[in-house]
């Protein structure tokens, strides 16, 4: 018989075997699906009673800053609006547009975490204080793909560090007095001194001036109109230095600061025979932040008074400030301003929460949180034989 010819005899029983060897995988790997998946909700779960059990407010949104997942403490915070769906912007601070030097769009930016505090105007929490920090979820390529936003609530610390910001600062009223009053009677003797040298040489005018007696007139005038106007200033500055201030967040040039912070304790630094400069290299256009010019006068006035009890034997206490990348960068230390911008080789740091102590000074730990809340950091050092460094690093506001 032809071979073609032969039935062709179907193995079915082979079939069958293979069938159900392959439905028993495609049922093994279900139920590893459904195991993966029931883990996957438990673990969702879990993560979600934990966000719901803090007691900080979480937030989690996307790289459009739009809110993805908010916990139980978030959602009370804001009881007015749903946030899942919302941008962050619109919800915490009621603006159209993402807030000036938003902290997420930086985070999104570097990948870096970054903390600061601001005021709750609307809503529930209207008046309230939260410290707030953005910190990067990294995908697997390194690349930042969502943001967590973290808010605690830091009405009653700040209501603290606003009473003793304000004990600080009557307390300093009076310790600078003696140099305001000093700094106020020098001028004020050339004013009545030049005032009567003009008063002696008036009767000669009666018969026609000559150049020698109008020369000094116009000296004379320039001196006074000279002194009069650092009387102002002199005045200007301890007034608003004794002035309770908001605590409103403005765009500030550093430089402005600290030369009122230097007007003031100007003649204490005489008194002790130190000698204060100010070398300024910022770069016109990158010399500004945002922050509390308040707050910011407090921590130079209390890091000076620190710096002048080390420097019993006078000497010269440099300010520089200079621009670096994206920061300004402000030391504060004892000495010539050969590099201002290192410590000293046997210095160590002086760590938050130790007292500064002296009328008008600040405590440590309220000078760290004011420049970490400007988004800065604060470095002290001291070292034997009445070393001082202090470094400052704020962000630029760039506009």
């Amino acid at each position: 018989m032809n071979h073609r010819d032969r039935p062709i005899i179907q193995d079915f029983k082979g079939i069958g075997f293979s069938k159900i060897g392959h439905f028993k995988e495609v049922r093994s790997k279900i139920k590893e699906l459904e195991r993966l998946n029931t883990e996957l909700t438990r673990r969702h779960n879990k993560l979600e009673a934990i966000f719901n059990s803090m007691g900080d407010g979480l937030t989690i949104m996307d790289r459009d800053l739009t809110i993805v997942f908010a916990n139980n403490v978030q959602r009370n915070m804001f009881p007015d609006v749903g946030l899942i769906g919302q941008k962050c912007h619109q919800v915490f601070f009621r603006h159209q547009t993402p807030c000036r030097s938003c902290p997420a769009l930086r985070t999104l930016e570097s990948g870096e975490t970054i903390q600061g505090e601001s005021l709750v105007r609307d809503g529930e929490y209207a008046g309230r204080y939260f410290e707030w920090t953005t910190t990067p979820i990294v995908n697997a390529f390194g690349g930042v793909e969502e943001i967590v936003y973290l808010m605690r609530d830091v009405t009653a610390r700040k209501e603290y560090e606003f009473k003793l910001m304000e004990s600080d600062r009557m307390a300093a009223v009076g310790f600078l007095a003696a140099g305001v009053a000093h700094e106020i009677n020098n001028p004020l003797t050339s004013i009545a001194g030049f005032s009567e040298g003009l008063l002696k040489r008036i009767d000669r005018l009666r018969d026609g001036a000559d150049e020698k007696t109008l020369t000094a007139f116009r000296e004379y005038l320039e001196i006074i109109h000279g002194e009069a106007h650092r009387c102002k200033d002199v005045i200007r500055n301890l007034v608003d230095f004794s002035r309770k201030k908001t605590d409103e967040y403005e765009t500030i040039p550093p430089a402005d600061v600290i030369d009122d912070a230097l007007s003031l304790i100007r003649q204490h630094a005489r008194d002790n025979d130190i000698h204060t400069v100010f070398k300024n290299s910022m770069t016109p256009g990158l010399d500004r932040i945002m922050g509390n010019e308040s707050q910011l006068k407090h921590v130079f006035l209390s890091l000076f008074n620190k710096a002048f009890k080390t420097m019993t034997d006078g000497g010269e206490l440099t300010v520089a400030a200079r621009n670096d990348a994206n920061l300004i960068e402000i030391a504060v230390r004892k000495g010539p301003a050969g590099q201002p911008f290192h410590h000293p080789p046997d210095a160590t740091p002086v760590e938050a929460g130790k007292k500064n102590g002296g009328p008008g000074a600040l405590s440590l730990d309220v000078c760290y949180n004011i420049v970490r809340h400007h988004g800065g950091e604060l470095r002290l050092y001291c070292a034997p034989g009445a070393e001082f460094a202090c470094f400052l690093q704020f962000p630029i506001l760039l506009t």
